[in-house]
């Protein structure tokens, strides 16, 4: 599989961007996530796929929720820890 890289010619704003000359091998391309088996967990990284094909501008209102609902797991897990 080759790679093009973009020339550096940016300003530091923007981000550069790997450009592939073909798609990858879908058996070479590992899932996003798989199930955690933890109902809340997989709900919130099932939220990853709203990004596919969304606005760039709606991806960070996206993983803000994503996160938001990972750390009340994470708050849940630890309250429920013995002292």
């Amino acid at each position: 599989m080759s790679e093009h890289r973009e020339e550096p010619s940016h300003t530091p704003e923007q981000e550069e961007v790997l450009v592939l000359d073909e798609a990858p091998d879908p058996d070479t391309v590992l899932p996003v996530w798989e199930p955690t088996g933890h109902a809340n967990v997989d709900a919130a990284l099932e939220g990853l796929h709203a990004l596919d094909g969304a606005d760039v501008a709606e991806h960070a209102v996206h993983l803000d929720a994503i996160e938001r609902s990972l750390r009340e797991v994470l708050d849940g897990l630890a309250e429920d820890e013995p002292a």
